[in-house]
């Protein structure tokens, strides 16, 4: 099998008229064309591995394939995009454009000569605007062939247009028709973008189907979507949730770590353990995962005796990303010179940070600031407002307090909550 054949029995296998995907010979094929010098077959494997398609994410590796098929226009356009996000390289958007307006030229004429897959490029380019003035209208034509073609990124983006082109009047039924023709092939976007409109429709055993078989091919999206239907819509089944979060993070999902931090810490459809616990909250939060930040601190909290400078720095990151807990215990340190040098100033602006999220005890503790002049300015008033704010939450000491307001300073002051 020479060169070109491999290349075309890759594609059977994985976008182009496929009657049973199989990731593993579609690699197997691009290889082999790769080796014998079939530099769009790069494009193939580098995409595998940007996309996570079937396999792990891997951006570098992707990033090698693309650049030894440089001589590919469909890899450069890759390249491209991987400039354009910053994917496997660093981001940068002219050498970006640079890559698109050098490319389009060769993809056009290959699409010109009936190449099925640059068909779909041009139209890609001209639906955002890569190296060429965007149209939708020609963008569609061009997808429109691929699809005639049956491939299966042009069945998708076709949905996807008819699905988002406009808001107001979403063309479901015919981006249904087009995703299912990407999802026959085994297309985990089409499959995705299924689910997700079924789940909308509450049609949940085809949102499920839909989002298992995106899922079983490695889409984190899909994955951390069935956990998260499982949470919310099933909850007697904590295991199942627990299975897709773990299978998302597994694939670098940031929520997904998170979560499966979360279930480890708490026992939740697997056995509590503490240690992976704070496996998956560090890796979550590495990538500024707000919650994972909170719990890591509220860990290290519980386990030892004074707050100490890595507790603040974990409550700093997550109160920054505007997480209301970590915003409270924060300025809670701070008031008391808990683990820090106390500051009053700092612990209002955090207590006002907290009490804007609606969370009751920081706006009973920035109401008590106010009515001190503690960090700030006396202000009668706006502590009332604060304290009837709690109140109507419900926190009691806060109704308590609006008791005995008006003679608060002839009154023995109520400790701080904390």
């Amino acid at each position: 099998m020479n060169a070109r054949k491999h290349y075309q029995a890759g594609l059977a296998h994985y976008v182009l008229n496929v009657s049973a995907k199989n990731i593993i010979q579609a690699r197997e094929h691009f290889e082999r064309a790769a080796e014998l010098g079939y530099a769009d077959a790069c494009y193939f494997l580098g995409r595998m591995f940007l996309l996570g398609d079937g396999v792990s994410k891997d951006e570098e590796k992707a990033i090698m394939y693309f650049s030894d098929g440089r001589s590919s226009a469909k890899c450069g356009y890759a390249l491209g995009l991987a400039y354009q996000g910053g994917f496997g390289v660093k981001k940068d958007e002219k050498k970006a454009e640079e890559l698109f307006e050098k490319h389009y030229p060769d993809l056009l004429e290959e699409a010109k000569a009936n190449d099925t897959v640059s068909k779909h490029l041009v139209g890609a380019c001209l639906y955002y605007g890569h190296g060429v003035k965007p149209s939708i209208l020609q963008a569609i034509e061009w997808f429109q062939q691929g699809a005639k073609d049956a491939y299966a990124d042009s069945f998708y983006m076709l949905g996807l247009i008819h699905e988002t082109v406009d808001e107001k009047n979403p063309q479901t039924d015919k981006a249904i028709e087009y995703y299912e023709g990407a999802a026959r092939q085994g297309h985990p976007y089409a499959e995705y973008a299924l689910g997700t409109i079924y789940l909308e429709k509450k049609i949940w055993p085809k949102a499920i189907h839909y989002y298992e078989r995106a899922a079983k091919q490695n889409y984190d999206l899909a994955a951390f979507s069935l956990a998260m239907y499982y949470r919310e819509r099933e909850p007697k089944k904590p295991e199942k949730a627990y299975e897709w979060f773990l299978a998302a993070a597994k694939q670098g999902h940031r929520e997904a770590e998170y979560y499966a931090g979360l279930y480890n810490q708490l026992g939740r459809g697997t056995t509590k353990n503490i240690k992976q616990a704070v496996f998956w909250y560090e890796r979550a939060a590495l990538k500024k995962e707000k919650n994972a930040l909170y719990h890591l601190a509220l860990i290290l909290m519980h386990s030892q005796k004074k707050p100490d400078s890595q507790i603040r720095r974990l409550l700093e990151q997550a109160a920054v990303l505007e997480h209301p807990h970590a915003q409270y215990n924060l300025a809670v340190m701070y008031q008391k010179g808990d683990g820090v040098d106390q500051d009053l100033r700092k612990a209002f602006l955090w207590y006002e940070k907290a009490a804007k999220a609606d969370l009751d005890i920081a706006q009973y503790n920035l109401g008590m600031l106010y009515l001190q002049g503690l960090g700030t300015e006396k202000d009668v008033r706006k502590a009332r407002t604060l304290l009837e704010n709690a109140a109507e939450q419900g926190l009691e000491v806060a109704e308590e307090m609006l008791h005995t307001i008006d003679n608060y300073d002839t009154l023995k002051k109520s400790p701080w909550q904390s």
